[in-house]
């Protein structure tokens, strides 16, 4: 029997992705829902007890592992991630297998080959644990000062003080400037804003703003808010919903 499954990620384009590379595994794999957050994803881990777990350990209401800390079942979980595998390898030796994103199809279909060689029976995991080793992993994190941008033959670092806030659209991720100039990254979202320095803040699922950079912040229908920021063109930036909560906290409103 498949196992009845929750995908879990902020980002709609992962989930995306993950149902093209499942498509050709209904016989391992019956997904039961989709969360968006970690509140989300506790509700309706509660309601349906999926077997299994595709679970993001960054999101904007709170990380991976504080989600599976609140759940009253233990269900196998397989991390998606922007964290590189040096920093990852803690979480595989916990029987816990990872996807490192952008997801490659043939180390899903390895992820899809340990999976139908698990015993019936979940690993004992002290996601407590888990939890502390990622914050110490994020308490000692080095944080990029640049970012380096191929173009061509040559690579441009952009500083990070530099840049004013970053966009993901259409499949591809740019950095803005102060001066507006605009920078193609080899990055996704999610790979930025691990590398880039805490005065970055994801503000909804296309933006990474510089918080040093908002010049102004107007308060704008269902809870949101605009950021004009300081930039040449004074962007406005409409926040998302489901980030609002850090947001505040963030920016002490």
């Amino acid at each position: 029997m498949p196992f009845t499954t929750l995908l879990i990620d902020d980002e709609p384009a992962a989930h995306y992705a993950l149902k093209e590379l499942l498509k050709n595994h209904a016989d391992t794999i019956q997904i039961a829902g989709e969360a968006f957050s970690g509140k989300e994803a506790i509700s309706l881990c509660e309601k349906l007890k999926p077997e299994l777990l595709f679970l993001d350990i960054r999101m904007p209401d709170m990380n991976g592992f504080e989600v599976l800390e609140q759940l009253s079942s233990q269900p196998y979980v397989i991390f998606s991630t922007a964290y590189d595998q040096y920093a990852i390898q803690a979480f595989n030796e916990n029987s816990i297998d990872y996807l490192l994103k952008p997801i490659e199809e043939k180390r899903f279909e390895q992820c899809i080959h340990k999976l139908k060689r698990l015993n019936l029976k979940s690993p004992a995991i002290n996601y407590t644990e888990l939890n502390q080793l990622f914050a110490q992993f994020q308490k000692n994190q080095k944080k990029a000062s640049a970012i380096p941008i191929h173009v061509q033959s040559k690579i441009i670092l952009v500083r990070c003080s530099d840049i004013t806030f970053c966009k993901s659209a259409d499949g591809y991720v740019s950095l803005f400037t102060d001066e507006g100039k605009e920078y193609l990254s080899d990055l996704n979202l999610s790979q930025l804003e691990e590398r880039l320095p805490s005065s970055f803040l994801r503000v909804q699922k296309s933006y990474i703003v510089n918080k040093e950079k908002i010049e102004e912040i107007h308060k704008y229908f269902n809870n949101r808010l605009i950021l004009v920021m300081s930039d040449k063109p004074h962007t406005h930036i409409t926040t998302g919903t489901s980030y609002i909560t850090v947001i505040r906290e963030e920016l002490d409103l």
